[in-house]
């Protein structure tokens, strides 16, 4: 559980080389799901950095940990806490490399990084010791033509695989120079860009955004950035944003944590993520409301056509060893069987794509159960779970909501509140900033009396969806968080007006 520093790289890196593997901790998170994220890979010691510690004393009753399995860095003020400062532990370590250096494989497993998956709590995914190597190669040498004298800006999370194997990859591979922020800053981003001499750096879709609302500065002129390289970057911000900045290549791609894709527009097309023609890859028809596959009259499925909207789906050629999460239940709940034909496997993605002419992609849409915001996979069966423990929430929907002039999708919660309490703004307001991380928490809560459920109990959403926060359309109160404030306010029209005319940035 450590922010972005220099010891991230050499903790994850000494730990590969002795035949370890590192859990990399969103450290966003908070209760259930940490313990969860923690419990399901069995670690032997949790390694901590100090601004860390908090958020970890609040579950450490419920880990089963010995105070010498819990290590501390980058303790900065020399705090005296209970636990192991690995600093002062390793002084009288031998610098040698070990003789588990000379013999890993890249088959290994190196990391667990974390996703959302598509529901529940967040699921491990495996990384094998070639990821950095192949991002290197593949991204770095074949994609951006990257070298040693490219120096590499670093400002999103190292438990992202964007960061930790894509940049960071790229950066081991062909010897390039490392800049690495402890978190992302736009308005100190040109001025990064100056000062270090930057020449490339990733992004996700809502980095450049929060860039172009930056007003006009001197620092953002006659820059050295040539090249950018992430997913999820809309088309009208892509081309406001090269126009003013004139960056040379932006190259967007798709690919996912389970290490499916990837997909590349090594031409550079505004708003496409590149063309169906990977072999293993396939569109399959599908209604975007219920996630039901179209099938032709044997019993297969139908791919897409131009203009159609489909799931993404990656074809597994060697079944027998083909795993993604720590949960081999996981895995299987994401693999289809005769697909397209008879024997065929496949592991289904959980994304939408639109397929246009001449096999171009473009993203449509997170299916179901998840949906993503500030550059983060929001499981929308975790925060009901979470809200649900709360003693005036009888029942909760989550889903996700777009916002005018935001990239992926606000979260917003249908709860069914005890009547003889109701809502209560100052406790629910405090409740989900302990409980959640900032980037789930819901920015708009809808009370109601009674949520509508299947046959099987299951919540209907596809109402509450359409009808989102249109406060035109609902009777039930709505609340909106004032992330100012740290509250939940009451919404009303001027609000929803100030909404609609991208007034307000969330």
């Amino acid at each position: 559980m450590i922010e972005n520093s220099p010891e991230y790289f050499f903790i994850t890196t000494g730990i590969n080389k002795i035949q370890g593997v590192s859990a990399l901790i969103n450290i966003n998170q908070r209760g259930q799901a940490l313990i969860h994220s923690i419990k399901i890979v069995n670690p032997k010691y949790i390694i901590v950095d100090r601004e860390c510690l908090p958020s970890l004393l609040e579950v450490t009753d419920e880990l089963s940990f010995k105070k010498d399995e819990i290590l501390i860095i980058n303790n900065l003020n020399n705090d005296k806490t209970d636990y192991i400062d690995l600093k002062n532990h390793i002084k009288n370590v031998s610098d040698e490399n070990p003789n588990t250096t000379n013999n890993s494989t890249l088959t290994q497993l190196g990391f667990y990084i974390y996703t959302s998956g598509t529901t529940g709590l967040p699921k491990a995914v495996i990384i094998e010791n070639q990821s950095i190597t192949w991002n290197g190669v593949f991204y770095g040498c074949s994609i951006t033509k990257a070298d040693s004298n490219d120096i590499i800006l670093i400002a999103n999370p190292l438990y992202h695989s964007l960061s930790i194997c894509t940049a960071w990859g790229i950066a081991v591979y062909i010897g390039a120079t490392i800049v690495l922020r402890k978190k992302f800053s736009a308005s100190n981003f040109w001025k990064d860009v100056q000062k270090y001499k930057i020449t490339f750096t990733t992004y996700v879709g809502e980095i450049p955004r929060y860039i172009l609302n930056q007003p006009p500065s001197e620092y953002e002129k006659d820059h050295s950035l040539k090249k950018m390289l992430g997913l999820g970057l809309r088309k009208d911000v892509w081309l406001k944003f090269k126009e003013r900045f004139k960056v040379e290549h932006i190259f967007e791609y798709y690919s996912s944590t389970e290490g499916y894709g990837p997909i590349v527009n090594i031409d550079e097309i505004p708003g496409m993520i590149g063309r169906n023609n990977i072999p293993n890859h396939a569109l399959a028809k599908v209604n975007p409301e219920t996630g039901e596959f179209y099938k032709d009259p044997n019993g297969f499925f139908i791919k897409c056509e131009p203009g159609d909207v489909g799931m993404s789906l990656m074809k597994i050629i060697d079944i027998e060893n083909f795993r993604k999460y720590s949960d081999k239940d996981k895995t299987n709940q994401k693999i289809i069987r005769d697909v397209f034909e008879k024997g065929d496997v496949y592991f289904i993605t959980g994304d939408l794509l639109q397929l246009h002419e001449d096999m171009w992609m473009s993203f449509a849409d997170r299916f179901g159960d998840t949906f993503r915001w500030k550059g983060e996979n929001v499981s929308t069966q975790e925060v009901e779970n979470i809200l649900n423990t709360h003693k005036n929430i009888l029942m909760s929907a989550v889903y996700g909501v777009e916002i005018p002039k935001h990239e992926g999708k606000a979260g917003m919660a249908t709860i069914k509140f005890d009547q003889t309490i109701g809502f209560n703004s100052e406790e629910i307001s405090s409740f989900v900033l302990k409980a959640l991380p900032k980037y789930s928490i819901p920015i708009f809560i809808r009370s109601c009396q009674q949520l509508e459920v299947t046959g099987s109990n299951k919540i209907r959403k596809t109402k509450l969806r359409k009808e989102g926060y249109n406060i035109n359309q609902i009777k039930d109160p709505l609340y909106f968080w004032n992330a100012s404030e740290k509250k939940y306010i009451p919404f009303d029209k001027f609000k929803y007006q100030e909404i609609l005319e991208g007034k307000i940035m969330i």
